[in-house]
């Protein structure tokens, strides 16, 4: 069974995260989760300070929503959240590089 090619570029998109600039330490999956979601692409751009996050999850979100006529931007306002989460997590994963004294 072939899979849907939004499906195929949201996977794309997630398995590439890794290589983004990281958002930072100290940050909290839950609250870039309710950012997410409650403002989409601009509340994860706020949040994580991040350009890139935000014309990631805009071109997703566009890309989606005219894919569906709409119908499914629910599901891709939290999406955005799931993004935030694991950009978070995987920025507070990464081991902390220590600087000489």
């Amino acid at each position: 069974m072939s899979q849907h090619p939004y499906v195929h570029v949201v996977r794309h998109a997630f398995k590439h995260a890794k290589e983004m600039p990281s958002v930072g330490k100290g940050k909290s999956p839950v609250a870039a989760f309710v950012a997410g979601v409650l403002f989409g692409p601009f509340g994860i751009g706020l949040y994580l300070r991040s350009w890139g996050d935000f014309l990631v999850l805009l071109g997703l979100l566009l890309a989606g929503s005219f894919m569906t006529v709409g119908v499914a931007a629910p599901v891709f306002w939290v999406l955005c959240g799931v993004w935030g989460a694991v950009r978070v997590q995987q920025a507070n994963a990464k081991p902390s590089a220590v600087l000489p004294a």
